[in-house]
């Protein structure tokens, strides 16, 4: 009788396990709500706490009835979602460019999964002064039915920033 129990309760319990498994705490995150920017999600964005700089307000640039939207928080956390409909290539398109040879840049990817990709971009060639490394992330998330590409601003940010980034896309939830 107790090991009917005990399965009875384990049953239940895995059941109640939420639909995306996230072992990450979103303690320096709080939740923010683009649907008054005509984008029906919601997405976890760095707090005060953070340390990065994102103090401030978040501020969303778009135009009523567009396709792209520019979200920033403070100075240091900028990311760029554009709007490409049903296209369901735009990731591995966006992969297969970045990784031809290049004959400024080196790249390197740094994290890898199925709809995230985090790189170094570091310049090439023997007279440059500065060979300082930045670091971008890239993205394509599927919400309602259509793809959504997600990326920093194109001068790239430091690691840190970067890991903010990653948290902050993998928490994007699509809004019923």
């Amino acid at each position: 009788m107790q090991m009917v129990f005990v399965l009875l309760t384990f049953l239940f319990l895995s059941s109640c396990v939420p639909d995306q498994p996230t072992d990450f705490d979103y303690v320096q995150y709080k939740p923010f709500d683009l649907s008054p920017y005509d984008l029906s999600v919601q997405i976890m964005l760095p707090n005060a706490s953070s340390g990065i700089g994102t103090s401030v307000k978040p501020q969303v640039d778009f135009e009523p009835g567009g396709y792209k939207w520019k979200l920033q928080v403070g100075r240091n956390f900028s990311l760029f979602i554009e709007d490409y409909g049903d296209y369901a290539f735009r990731f591995a398109e966006f992969k297969r460019k970045l990784l031809k040879p290049n004959p400024f840049f080196e790249i390197e990817v740094v994290r890898q999964s199925d709809d995230i990709l985090i790189y170094r971009r570091k310049v090439k060639g023997e007279f440059v002064a500065q060979k300082n490394a930045r670091f971008y992330i890239y993205s394509v998330k599927r919400l309602h039915n259509n793809y959504y590409e997600i990326m920093n601003r194109e001068q790239g940010d430091t690691k840190r920033v970067i890991d903010f980034m990653y948290h902050t896309i993998q928490s994007i939830k699509a809004q019923k």
